[in-house]
C-alpha cells in the first residue's frame, strides 16, 4: 500500500509539472508598459525539469512562477535563473572583479559563472521588470559544508549518491542523505549541530552578498521595477526518515526568518525593491505528505523541497498582486528597443506628442522630416501659439506643422533652408535635432568639446552635439563619430526630447 501510495504521488506530480498550469485571474492592472522581463533566482525560479532552453545550465518547468508572471503581463521573459544558482554566483556575474569563496567552486565552477555571465548585463539593463529569489542554496550549502567535515571525523564513508548530489547542488538532499548515513554513529548528535550551525554560517555570507547584487542590478538598471521574493521554509514535514524524530523544517524555521527579515528591512535598499512574502507556498513534499528519503521515490522525482505546482501558482499570484501598474504606449514594434527607447515612446504618446504610424505601430526606425521634428518639440513645450506669422513659403495654414514651425522660427530655434524654404518634408538630420534643442535651451554656454571626427568646430552644429552630449541628451555612433548628417529616427527623435524635457 505504502509503494503504491508513493508511486501515484510520483505520476502525478509529473502530470502537474508536464502541462497543468493553473490558470490566473485576469487583475484588471494595466500592465502594458513591462515589455521585458527578466527571471534572476535559483530552481525555485527556473523550475527543475527537462533542459528546454538554449543555455545548458537554465533549465525549465512550464509552469514556474515566472512563466506564469510573464504570461498575466504580457512580457518578454528572459529567464536568467539557474538551479543551484548562490548569491555568491549571482554577484560573479554581475562584478568582474568579484571572486567567488573556494568552497563554492564545487558545483557552480568558475568557468560555469564565466560561460553565462555575459548574459546577465545586457539582460538586466533592457528590463522593464525583474524578479529575483535566491539565498536557500546559500545556507544549505554551508549546513552540507559543515555537516561532512563532522562526519568524517567519526569515519563515515560518504557514498557516491551524496557526492553526485552534492555536484549537482542538491544540498538538501544531500545533507538528509548524510545525516541518514551517520545515524547510527552519532545519533544525530554533533553531525546535526553543525548542519544547523551551518545554516547560520550560510545567513552570514547571505548577507555579505545581498546588498552588493541588488545595487549592481540599480546600477545596470536604476529605474527598473525589482521584485524580490522572500523566503518559504522548504523544509516542512521533511524528516531525515520515516521514524526520525529530527525534522528540518522545525531546525530551519528561525533562519529563515532571519533571511525574511534582512530581506524586507536590512537592506539599504529595502525601500526601493517590491518585496514578495511567500512563506506557506506549498512544497511537493508537503503535497505527497511522504518522506523523501525513500529510494525509489527520490529517484523517480529528484524534485525534493521545490515548490508544487501549486506552489508555483501560489507565487506566482503573490508577486501579480504587488506588481505596479505601468501603462505604455499601445505599439507592437518597439519592444526589441533598448528600454531607454521605449520609455521615452511611451512618454512621448501619453504627452501627445506624437502617434504612431498605425494604431499598433510606430514605426521606431523610420526618418523623422524636419516638420515632423518642429511639431514634437512644439508639442513638448505646450504647444504655445506664436504672435507672429510663418514666414515660409512651403509651409501653409492648412500644413499640420504650421503652428509649431511659427512658434520656432519667432523663438529662434529654426530657420529656413534656402529661398524663403523651411523645407518641412525634408529628412532631419541628428546635427539639425540637437540644434533645434539646443536653441530651446537658450543656446547655453557649454565648457569643453566634443571629440568627434565628423564635428568640427566651425559646423553649424558644434555647440549643439557640445551640449547634447555632454547633457546626456545624445551620444556618438562610436567614440570619435556623431554623424551629424546622419537621419534622425523617430525613436531618436523622442529619446533627445525625453532626456531633455522628462
Amino acid at each position: 500500500m505504502k509503494t503504491a501510495k508513493r508511486l501515484l504521488c510520483v505520476l502525478m506530480a509529473l502530470l502537474m509539472l508536464g502541462g497543468c498550469l493553473t490558470a490566473l485571474a485576469d487583475s484588471g492592472k494595466d500592465y502594458s508598459g513591462y515589455r521585458s522581463y527578466v527571471s534572476l533566482g535559483d530552481s525555485i525560479a527556473n523550475g527543475i525539469g527537462e533542459n528546454n532552453v538554449d543555455n545548458k545550465y537554465m533549465y525549465r518547468t512550464p509552469g514556474a512562477y515566472p512563466d506564469r508572471i510573464a504570461r498575466e503581463i504580457g512580457a518578454q521573459l528572459t529567464q536568467l535563473a539557474c538551479g543551484g544558482m548562490r548569491t555568491v554566483e549571482l554577484r560573479a556575474c554581475l562584478e568582474d572583479d568579484y571572486v567567488m569563496p573556494d568552497e563554492y567552486a564545487n558545483n557552480f565552477s568558475r568557468a560555469k559563472v564565466q560561460e553565462i555571465r555575459s548574459l546577465y548585463a545586457p539582460a538586466i539593463a533592457n528590463a522593464d521588470i525583474i524578479t529575483l529569489n535566491i539565498g536557500l542554496n546559500d545556507v544549505m550549502t554551508y549546513a552540507m559544508l559543515r555537516a561532512k567535515a563532522a562526519s568524517s571525523k567519526l569515519g563515515v564513508y560518504i557514498d557516491s549518491t551524496i557526492a553526485e548530489l552534492e555536484a549537482k547542488g542538491e544540498y538538501t538532499s544531500a545533507l538528509v542523505k548524510l545525516l541518514d548515513a551517520v545515524k547510527t554513529v552519532d545519533k544525530y548528535g554533533n553531525v546535526a549541530k553543525e548542519a544547523i550551525d551551518g545554516l547560520y554560517d550560510g545567513y552570514n555570507h547571505f548577507c555579505e552578498n545581498w546588498d552588493a547584487i541588488i545595487g549592481d542590478i540599480y546600477k545596470l538598471n536604476p529605474k527598473v521595477t525589482l521584485m524580490v521574493a522572500g523566503f518559504y521554509n522548504p523544509f516542512d514535514h521533511l524528516k531525515i526518515s520515516d521514524d526520525s524524530v529530527l525534522e528540518l523544517g522545525k531546525a530551519a524555521d528561525g533562519i529563515m526568518e532571519l533571511l525574511d527579515v534582512k530581506i524586507k528591512n536590512g537592506s539599504p535598499y529595502s525601500s526601493r525593491y517590491i518585496y514578495v512574502d511567500i512563506m506557506g507556498v506549498q512544497s511537493l513534499a508537503a503535497k505527497c505528505g511522504d518522506s523523501l528519503t525513500d529510494e525509489g521515490f527520490f529517484k523517480s522525482v529528484e524534485l525534493n523541497v521545490h515548490p508544487s505546482n501549486e506552489g508555483q501558482a501560489d507565487i506566482a499570484s503573490r508577486f501579480i498582486r504587488l506588481i505596479p501598474e505601468k501603462s505604455g504606449a499601445p505599439f507592437t514594434d518597439i519592444a526589441a528597443k533598448p528600454l531607454d527607447y521605449r520609455n521615452a515612446i511611451d512618454w512621448a504618446y501619453k504627452k501627445g506628442i506624437t502617434n504612431g504610424r498605425t494604431d499598433d505601430t510606430f514605426c521606431p526606425d523610420e526618418s523623422c522630416s524636419r516638420g515632423q521634428i518642429i511639431t514634437m518639440l512644439w508639442r513638448a513645450a505646450g504647444s504655445p501659439k506664436a504672435k507672429k506669422a510663418c514666414p515660409f513659403s512651403d509651409v501653409d495654414k492648412d500644413c499640420y506643422c504650421y503652428n509649431a514651425v511659427c512658434w520656432g522660427w519667432e523663438k529662434g530655434i529654426v530657420k529656413g533652408t534656402s529661398d524663403g524654404k523651411f523645407s518641412p518634408d525634408s529628412t532631419c538630420t541628428r546635427g539639425q535635432i540637437v540644434t533645434f534643442m539646443y536653441r530651446y535651451a537658450g543656446s547655453p554656454h557649454v565648457r569643453g568639446g566634443a571629440n568627434f571626427s565628423d564635428v568640427s568646430r566651425d559646423s553649424y552644429c558644434y555647440n549643439a552635439v557640445c551640449w547634447a552630449v555632454k547633457n546626456g541628451i545624445a551620444k556618438g555612433f562610436d567614440s570619435t563619430h556623431f554623424s551629424p548628417e546622419g537621419f534622425c529616427t523617430r525613436a531618436q527623435a523622442v529619446t533627445f526630447l525625453y532626456r531633455y524635457m522628462a
